[in-house]
């Protein structure tokens, strides 16, 4: 069999460098685990409905070259949605995006006053501590930190955020101060167009399912069902990937698979020793209503709520799917093997029933469940990641031909357009000839969290 340029892993980034590599006239294969491109960011069929892997969008903040890569992979089929969360604290409801009555009629005028001295006070004293809690608390406020960000922290990420790092507060609290806030509320803030983004027909998934169409047409291979279990590594160069048993020869490699296995499978294991992953439980509820709420998302800061967040199908999809029904999901941050990943559906829908009592949807006839678990869905920012992420990443540069890109290779968050330019860059990379060491020197763009929410 003839070598090729192989993509490990179907979703955006692995997607978006076999079309770098394809445009650059190499031959491509792309090996996907799953039955259906995509990853994180695909789709699946339930009750009639198309229904994603958690709440999706795509910002508008996306660069020219990765908007004309959605359109090449959706043409018309990519509609524009106004934004309508729900952030629920404790009790309250606030609106989101940020408004300045919605604030004002969710926390009422004595929280808001105690919102706003807080936020002064921390920009006059700004609390000590490189830490996740000591960066909200600068951000927006000692009493913003303990009501808001810690608890939904402790929940997101199972760890206390005294134990989590300060740029994941950076990242997560994009407001950096009482005005920030203002600003947003009036409509002026945020690093995005923020109220508005991008959502296929067809579900999230559609893109990714356009994406790997358009390779095929160009005479890349795609394959579903293809897990990768390893690599052949010959004198510090890679060599061939090997699939069932069987190895595929291999020019050249881009890996999306999580850091940790990568160096694993280069002989390498203690290089990603303290790097680890947060794993996600979803469940999807059929529910005897034409729509469950009027919010695309609702967000729970509560800890005592197992769900992070309730999204609804119908409410991205502009009210696709069938008539008198309707689909919300909840994400459910966990640890592999513990109680939440191994609960049955009728357990997890009990969980959840909180959560749909504070939606209004408590008395709601569930017809039906369905979940999906994903192992490695968030990479874990405890405190001084970055220099163990350093550390694993220098060592897979020395394995030459081998291209780690996407989340959970480089151990980043992101969005989906952050990791389709990240993919394009690698693949442009590779085309040209670029070794491993190269590669390494140019990710640092790509290793800043970056979350548009």
């Amino acid at each position: 069999m003839k070598a090729a340029t192989v993509v490990i892993g179907g979703g955006p980034s692995g997607l978006a460098a076999a079309h770098a590599l394809v445009r650059a006239g190499k031959r491509v294969v792309v090996l996907e685990a799953s039955e259906k491109v995509g990853g994180l960011s695909g789709s699946f069929d339930f009750a009639g409905f198309k229904v994603d892997y958690g709440p999706h969008r795509l910002h508008q903040a996306a660069g020219p070259e990765v908007l004309a890569l959605y359109q090449e992979a959706l043409g018309g089929a990519l509609r524009v949605r106004a934004r309508s969360g729900m952030v629920h604290v404790g009790g309250r409801k606030l609106p989101y995006p940020l408004s300045l009555l919605g604030i004002a009629r969710g926390l009422g005028l004595a929280e808001v006053a105690r919102h706003g001295l807080s936020a002064v006070v921390a920009q006059l004293r700004p609390p000590q501590g490189s830490h996740f809690g000591a960066e909200a608390a600068r951000r927006l406020g000692r009493h913003a930190a303990r009501v808001l960000y810690e608890p939904a922290a402790r929940k997101v990420w199972g760890l206390p955020p005294e134990e989590l790092d300060a740029s994941l507060g950076r990242a997560r609290v994009q407001k950096g101060g009482p005005l920030a806030v203002v600003r947003a509320a009036l409509g002026r803030g945020g690093s995005s167009a923020g109220r508005r983004y991008f959502y296929p027909e067809g579900g999230f998934g559609a893109l990714a399912d356009g994406l790997a169409e358009g390779l095929r047409r160009a005479g890349a291979e795609v394959r579903c069902g293809a897990a990768a279990e390893g690599l052949v590594v010959e004198r510090e160069r890679v060599r061939a990937v090997v699939v069932q048993g069987r190895e595929v020869p291999a020019e050249a490699v881009v890996a999306t698979v999580p850091l940790t296995l990568l160096c694993g499978w280069t002989g390498r294991p203690e290089a990603a020793e303290g790097l680890g992953y947060r794993a996600l439980t979803l469940l999807y509820l059929e529910l005897a209503r034409d729509r469950g709420t009027t919010q695309d998302v609702h967000y729970f800061a509560d800890e005592r709520l197992v769900a992070n967040r309730l999204f609804e199908a119908k409410n991205f999809s502009g009210g696709e799917g069938p008539a008198g029904r309707t689909v919300v999901g909840f994400d459910i941050p966990c640890t592999v093997g513990d109680a939440l990943w191994r609960a049955s559906p009728e357990e997890l829908t009990e969980r959840v029933r909180p959560a749909l009592e504070r939606t209004g949807l408590g008395r709601a006839e569930v017809l039906g469940a369905r979940v999906r678990r994903m192992g490695t869905a968030y990479p874990l920012y405890r405190k001084g990641f970055a220099a163990l992420r350093e550390r694993a990443l220098n060592e897979l540069s020395r394995v030459e031909s081998l291209y780690p890109v996407g989340r959970s290779a480089l151990f980043v968050h992101d969005n989906v357009h952050h990791a389709c330019a990240a993919g394009l860059a690698v693949g442009r990379m590779v085309a040209e000839g670029a070794s491993s060491r190269v590669w390494r020197e140019r990710q640092g763009p790509f290793l800043e969290t970056q979350i548009e929410d």
